[in-house]
């Protein structure tokens, strides 16, 4: 059954998130107690994320690139997160970064 497959996905993502180190992962929160709430809420998110840009049910479901997705997309997430903190608190990054940093892509 599709859904249990991915609850247990999103227990698997819950789990490397929590393995990970917090503030690397959580845009830079502390660990406390409401931390594990906020993995198992990232899982979920991360989650759907990666079952909607799959291709198959078979690169979707494949264990042996799921830690390299999950990667990929929580970094993608604490890049946008930057991105709109920036812009919250009014800074400017220097164009020549921007610049590098598009070419990354």
């Amino acid at each position: 059954d599709l859904r249990t497959q991915r609850w247990k996905t999103v227990v698997n993502i819950d789990r490397m998130l929590r393995n990970h180190h917090p503030h690397e992962v959580l845009t830079h929160v502390e660990q406390n107690t409401n931390w594990s709430a906020k993995t198992f809420t990232l899982a979920l998110k991360v989650e759907r994320i990666i079952f909607e840009a799959a291709t198959s049910r078979e690169s979707y479901l494949d264990e042996n690139t799921l830690h390299a997705r999950v990667t990929q997309v929580s970094r993608r997430l604490i890049d946008l997160r930057k991105r709109k903190n920036m812009v919250k608190f009014g800074i400017r990054l220097p164009r020549q970064f921007m610049v590098a940093k598009r070419q990354r892509h």
